[in-house]
């Protein structure tokens, strides 16, 4: 996934590949928070992985009940929302540049769609996304999303002897 992660990130301007420690690190800490349901996969005919998505339930309330703390009782509330929360937050979708725009999104949402409606989810937030990133502007198109705020980056050369 994260081999794929790269490929299909790897051409936006802010895009900073990750190496093994970090992907180890990521591994370690987020993946006992991540429901098995919210993480979809697509392979092709010879099972190779040309798509993923990661989708979290939303910690904010069980955050907000804990008061930021985990001991005495906010790891409950945590564990609590990972399997009833009424929210979850889309993190990730990438999919093989050489499958993009061939319908791979819809597959990934019909999934979701089933899982959502069988868990009782009642939004899907997104993650900030680049502005300039019209790849996702055009999945989101058609889905009824609301954007409520928009995500620039700027470059500045600040002295030419940190210019590559």
């Amino acid at each position: 996934m994260f081999d794929l992660l790269e490929k299909s990130y790897g051409k936006l301007a802010t895009f900073v590949p990750i190496s093994k420690v970090q992907i180890a690190y990521f591994k370690k800490k987020y993946l006992r928070f991540i429901n098995p349901e919210y993480l979809k996969f697509v392979v092709d005919a010879n099972n190779k992985l040309v798509a993923f998505a990661l989708v979290m339930p939303s910690f904010s309330k069980a955050l907000q009940k804990a008061n930021g703390t985990l001991f005495p009782s906010g790891l409950f509330y945590l564990l609590q929302a990972k399997k009833q929360a009424k929210d979850v937050i889309f993190y990730l979708i990438g999919v093989d540049p050489a499958y993009q725009n061939k319908g791979i999104h819809a597959i990934l949402f019909d999934q979701y769609a089933k899982t959502f409606s069988e868990k009782g989810i009642v939004n899907c937030i997104r993650t900030p996304e680049l502005a300039n990133n019209t790849a996702i502007q055009k999945i989101w198109k058609n889905v009824g999303s609301i954007t409520h705020k928009k995500r620039n980056t700027y470059k500045k050369i600040l002295s030419e002897k940190f210019k590559k």
